[in-house]
């Protein structure tokens, strides 16, 4: 079976509006997050990590500051990951998208002020764009638009497993000849009352906690997540072509997999069988020169990773987790992670785990300072509401024998 490669990749994130910036936060161990004081309910604090709008006001596009902010990121990061692959024509080429998202455009005050005015059914305050907010599909259709894509163009809406459910779906197409090039990724943009709220009924998000102790991974001080938005943009492409245009390989997916817990929808699996059961797939038996993983900071959700670590690699592995620098973007974690561990393959470092104590997994390996070393092989792992459970393996490319 042939190679899939990556040839390009953007990135928009909080503190974050390019690769390089992502690169050297990353390095760096920079906390792009931030206490907020008005979001949470009873005036209570949490943390999240929000994209300011002077990072996306690069486009002399038309139309492109009405678009949703989700929209406006998936065009700004897939235009980087455009720009690096150097596909600057892609006419005559088998092209989809597969974009990822969690909420779409729910956080837009056109939705939520439309949804008001249906109640109190004031149809003539109903803006003639609800209908396209609303639908998460116009945020694919969207950016398929600005990135002058016509061929097949798919969403997928997982949870926070939807970027990396995005990669495995493309790559099946890949595989099948429909398609030469993919572009993947992810992208959500929902931090507001809506979000807080929901969160806090579940007690999934950090409330009234420092920027030194709340949405920490790996630690028992940690209430929950840091809610954030994001986006994340992959080319992919089969080896032949990406060689045949002289393509600059970035890395290679080696294996992707999906599954979901299977538990009722108002239950939550604590044994995380499903997601050994996805890593044990994708590792087969090897050792990864590390794991980007999804610690959130939630206790439920950490433990799983733990159990993983510990059943699979008997804690010999590394650990971490760029969630303590980036939050939860929902949606786009998935496909800031990848490019995380791509940027870790390229340049030679582990990212590290921030602001966490470790307390309560002080068994595992993990990384709380950068680690510079050779990486050639990472796993991904990553969770969604709703059960599924994704993980990836990417790896350092190395040409294949029949390909010349």
């Amino acid at each position: 079976m042939e190679k899939i490669v990556v040839t390009g990749y953007g990135v928009i994130a909080p503190n974050t509006r390019n690769i390089d910036e992502f690169l050297t936060n990353l390095i760096n161990g920079i906390n792009c997050l931030e206490l907020d004081v008005e979001l949470a309910p009873n005036k209570k604090s949490t943390i999240i990590g929000r994209i300011d709008e002077e990072l996306l006001d690069d486009s002399g596009e038309k139309n492109f500051q009405r678009l949703p902010k989700a929209v406006r990121m998936g065009i700004k990061a897939g235009k980087e990951a455009l720009n690096q692959s150097n596909l600057h024509n892609l006419s005559g080429k088998k092209v989809g998208i597969f974009i990822g998202t969690s909420l779409g455009s729910m956080g837009e005050e056109v939705f939520q002020h439309s949804v008001l005015q249906v109640h109190e059914s004031n149809h003539r305050k109903v803006p003639v764009i609800f209908s396209h907010y609303a639908n998460h599909h116009s945020v694919t259709a969207a950016i398929a638009y600005y990135l002058g894509i016509k061929g097949i163009t798919k969403t997928i809406t997982t949870g926070c497993t939807s970027s990396l459910e995005a990669v495995e779906e493309a790559m099946m197409y890949l595989h099948a000849g429909k398609l030469d090039v993919a572009i993947v990724g992810g992208t959500d943009s929902v931090i507001d009352k809506l979000a807080t709220y929901g969160f806090a009924k579940t007690k999934s998000i950090s409330l009234n906690q420092s920027l030194q102790e709340g949405a920490s991974p790996f630690s028992l001080s940690s209430t929950g997540m840091a809610i954030s938005e994001a986006s994340g943009v992959l080319v992919l492409e089969k080896e032949g072509h990406a060689i045949k245009r002289d393509a600059r390989i970035l890395g290679e997916i080696e294996n992707i997999c999906s599954n979901n817990d299977g538990v009722e929808i108002f239950s939550v699996d604590k044994t995380g069988k499903m997601m050994i059961e996805a890593l044990d797939e994708v590792t087969s038996g090897r050792y990864p020169d590390y794991i980007n993983s999804q610690g959130l900071g939630i206790k439920i959700n950490d433990h799983i990773e733990m159990k993983c670590s510990k059943e699979l690699f008997n804690h010999e592995v590394p650990y971490t987790s760029i969630k303590s620098m980036y939050g939860n973007p929902y949606g786009a974690s998935g496909a800031l992670q990848v490019i995380s561990g791509l940027l870790s393959i390229q340049y030679g470092f582990i990212p590290p785990t921030i602001r966490t104590d470790r307390r309560g997994f002080e068994e595992m390996n993990i990384i709380t300072d950068t680690v510079f070393t050779q990486i050639n092989e990472v796993a991904i792992t990553n969770h969604g509401y709703g059960g599924n459970n994704a993980c990836v393996y990417i790896k350092k490319y190395e040409q294949s024998g029949e390909q010349h």
